[in-house]
């Protein structure tokens, strides 16, 4: 039987550590600590930092109310898949991506201050947006046509498992992002139209996996936006 893979919106936890929500806090932990150890260039927090963080972290990030996370479960097959719900799936089946979309927000509140030097599920508070983000090192490029106006949508992280690459995954994880933009009236269409509007440089510390030393690189982030009229 070939495998299927379903993509999946993780349902809203709580804060209580019942079984079901230490089950899918420790599995998207550990597809988190996979991706971040496996393609640390792809991130701008590391597995130095994240393989730090308690359970209660993770239980946070999925229980707060402005991020929604899908992940790509895969199944054995079709009739497996539609025969069980989704809460046993999620538990049972493997996690080969995910993917985390933060909003909305209002343009004029929250424009410019997305930033890759800082985690923006943890500078999102519990209670919803946080005022602003805190920045270190140089100041970021400012690139034209940030006007504010409208609602914002961000993808904060976007992985698949190198096991199941090439299926199309990656951009089927995006495009469940983008549907949940268009439910909040934010009609985002996403093959293409997506503009760098900022770049800025942060700190990432890596780990030379021949001599363990952990030295600490300067990285380049491009923050992109597509941007389209409400109808």
């Amino acid at each position: 039987m070939s495998p299927t893979i379903s993509i999946m919106r993780l349902p809203r936890v709580t804060d209580e550590r019942d079984s079901f929500t230490i089950d899918l806090a420790t599995k998207h932990q550990d597809l988190r600590l996979h991706a971040l150890q496996t393609e640390p260039s792809s991130f701008a927090s590391s597995y130095q930092e994240e393989s730090q963080w308690g359970l209660d972290r993770t239980i946070a990030k999925l229980n707060n109310p402005q991020t929604v996370h899908w992940v790509a479960v895969r199944t054995v097959d079709i009739t497996a898949r539609s025969s069980s719900d989704n809460s046993s799936l999620l538990k049972s089946a493997p996690w080969v991506g995910f993917i985390t979309l933060l909003g909305p927000v209002p343009s004029d509140q929250h424009s410019g201050k997305m930033s890759a030097r800082t985690d923006p599920l943890v500078q999102m508070q519990i209670s919803g947006m946080s005022s602003g983000f805190t920045r270190v090192g140089k100041p970021v490029t400012e690139h034209p046509d940030t006007a504010s106006g409208g609602l914002e949508f961000h993808i904060g992280a976007v992985f698949t498992h190198q096991s199941a690459r090439q299926m199309g995954i990656g951009r089927a994880l995006v495009d469940a992002a983008l549907d949940k933009g268009n439910d909040s009236a934010t009609r985002l269409y996403g093959k293409a139209g997506f503009t760098v509007v900022r770049e800025e440089t942060y700190a990432q510390q890596v780990t030379s996996p021949e001599t363990g030393v952990v030295r600490t690189v300067e990285r380049v982030a491009l923050l992109m936006e597509l941007r389209q009229e409400v109808s």
